[in-house]
């Protein structure tokens, strides 16, 4: 919901990012905060904050995580095994 309201509010006026964020999440599930998960998985790995929140959210929904390198390995570390390296290696190579 956050990086959806961020990208949007780069191009379009508040109220419609608004209408649109509330519209979207209506037909979408939501999961609850996966901050607590994605602090045991920054003091597992030393990964970024972000990569902590992907590899916590990938967790608990069970999902497959399809990511750079780095996040792969760090999401391996964790005790995740559900990752693959499926983009192409950029800054934090």
């Amino acid at each position: 919901k956050i990086e959806l309201a961020g990208t949007l509010s780069r191009m379009f006026r508040k109220d419609d990012v608004l209408s649109f964020v509330d519209e979207i999440t209506a037909k979408v599930r939501l999961i609850k905060n996966p901050n607590e998960l994605a602090f045991q998985v920054a003091v597992n790995t030393g990964c970024r904050a972000i990569d902590a929140c992907f590899i916590a959210t990938a967790k608990l929904t069970n999902s497959i995580l399809i990511s750079d390198k780095v996040m792969v390995k760090n999401a391996k570390k964790s005790g995740f095994d559900k990752a693959i390296k499926g983009v192409k290696d950029s800054q934090h190579s």
